[in-house]
């Protein structure tokens, strides 16, 4: 335990002094070793936290009369995990598109073996024994039940819309963001709704900084420290996804945020008199007029 605390330290101490180095040595030069050793949870999928988001959506609909039976249901960005598309399904769910501009669903043993664990936790979960959702021993999606589209949303064409959308953590990785919500609008029924769970901190936030990334320029940001290769973040402020969803037809239903403090430090112009830099997680519901 004390080596740990040692190693969370040094991990934070170099970050914090020398940030611009590493996003630099990570985004644009792919040093992604350094990251498994100073972070090796970073990137990895936990489909029992992911799980947990479950209740949280369906208990926000069902409070806001919106029944998922019968529904069809297209989540954005599942990654590696598609534990919440087994829930809607098994809730009574119609059919679920899944839609991933970067997908890495069975190219490997990990995440062959990743897929039978996270199929038996749902199964022990949600206390059955039927899963005609996905070939258990190949990973082969059933269509009938859920298809999963490679792309980006903004080019792909639907031969239905759809009456619910959701994204996990994903939203703030997009470029061009508006376009995104727009899209999102267009292929939603009227009165159709979304729930989009946010993450609003810089992404390297374990080192212990949720900000730190409010002290650069965009065209800083943008040259050197992001790139939509590895792990672009768009540093869109709460505000902004209120704007954004107003403009492309939503009427915001239900919301909950988390604000967290930050060290001062000298943030760049762009930011400067906002109010909203606390906020950190954000949850929309939001319904198409």
């Amino acid at each position: 335990m004390h080596s740990l605390i040692k190693h969370n330290m040094l991990a934070r101490f170099l970050f914090n002094r020398f940030d611009f180095i590493i996003r630099i040595l990570y985004c644009k030069l792919r040093c992604y070793r350094l990251f498994d050793y100073l972070l090796p949870d970073l990137y990895s999928s936990n489909f029992a936290s992911l799980n947990s988001y479950f209740s949280m959506i369906s208990d926000a609909l069902r409070k806001n009369g919106f029944r998922i039976e019968d529904k069809s249901v297209l989540e954005i960005g599942p990654g590696n995990s598609y534990i919440n598309a087994y829930n809607f399904l098994h809730a009574g769910a119609r059919r679920v598109i899944l839609v991933d501009k970067f997908p890495r669903y069975t190219d490997s043993d990990r995440q062959r073996s990743y897929i039978k664990n996270e199929i038996e936790f749902f199964k022990s979960r949600s206390n059955t024994r039927e899963f005609p959702y996905i070939d258990q021993e190949t990973g082969a999606l059933n269509p009938n039940f859920i298809a999963f589209i490679a792309g980006d949303l903004r080019s792909i064409v639907f031969e239905n819309n759809v009456d619910f959308i959701y994204s996990i953590a994903v939203l703030h990785h997009v470029q061009n963001l508006e376009q995104y919500i727009r899209r999102m609008s267009e292929i939603l029924n009227p009165g159709g709704m979304m729930y989009h769970v946010v993450d609003l901190k810089d992404k390297f936030h374990s080192f212990g900084n949720p900000f730190l990334f409010y002290k650069y320029s965009d065209f800083t940001w943008e040259k050197f420290c992001t790139d939509s290769a590895v792990t672009y973040t768009n540093r869109v402020r709460y505000r902004d996804y209120m704007d954004m969803f107003e403009r492309s037809g939503f009427d915001l239903v239900w919301e909950k945020t988390l604000s967290y403090d930050f060290p001062r430090f000298r943030i760049n112009k762009k930011f400067a008199g906002r109010t909203d830099l606390s906020i950190g997680d954000a949850h929309f519901l939001l319904r198409k007029r």
